[in-house]
């Protein structure tokens, strides 16, 4: 660790963050349906837009942030807080998750764009978003902490691994390679394809 960083880069038990962003995405989810007045597709659809919508700003934010400059390795800069230090420490498991506190002010804010921007049915899209987070934090942990499966899924490890390891200007999806095909970011198909 740099010397002058003022302050140790926290650590967050990524299966503590998922259960606490699942159970919150349910119990809003829960109290939508409740008490808020929605068409039947609203109720069903909207919750998919959202989780939808998360795979999009999360790889936005990794390719626009998190890998914006060639320096996001260097400890005196804020990307390496945020992401930098991962990509140089890619198995400690406490660096997969940023902390519950601030994921939680940033869930909190996102909440407060979709009200402004679709009023009561934030209600529905925003419970989708936060399981769409939680997702991508049980699938990221579950790369960096077990070996890939012989099946389809498979397939993301590989695709994250290619960014960590091969490529860092390619492959920011991690819960889906959609962003990445529609970007033109995907790794060259003989590499996703490649044996091992």
């Amino acid at each position: 660790m740099n010397k002058n960083r003022p302050f140790k880069i926290p650590k967050t038990n990524s299966l503590v963050a998922v259960s606490i962003y699942t159970v919150l995405a349910l119990i809003a989810f829960t109290f939508s349906t409740l008490y808020v007045i929605a068409p039947k597709w609203q109720i069903l659809g909207l919750p998919v837009l959202g989780a939808l919508f998360f795979t999009f700003i999360e790889y936005v934010a990794h390719r626009f942030l998190y890998h914006s400059g060639e320096d996001y390795k260097n400890e005196s800069n804020w990307q390496y807080t945020m992401h930098g230090v991962h990509h140089v420490h890619p198995n400690d498991k406490g660096l997969l998750a940023m902390p519950i506190i601030m994921a939680l002010v940033l869930a909190a804010l996102f909440f407060g764009l979709f009200y402004l921007l679709m009023g009561e049915a934030a209600y529905f899209f925003w419970p989708g978003f936060l399981l769409g987070y939680a997702g991508y934090l049980f699938i990221h942990y579950t790369i960096h902490a077990r070996k890939a499966p012989n099946n389809l899924f498979g397939y993301l490890w590989k695709h994250h691994l290619l960014h960590h390891y091969i490529y860092d200007n390619k492959a920011f999806g991690v819960t889906s390679p959609l962003w990445d095909v529609v970007f033109g970011t995907m790794p060259p198909n003989k590499a996703l394809h490649r044996k091992g």
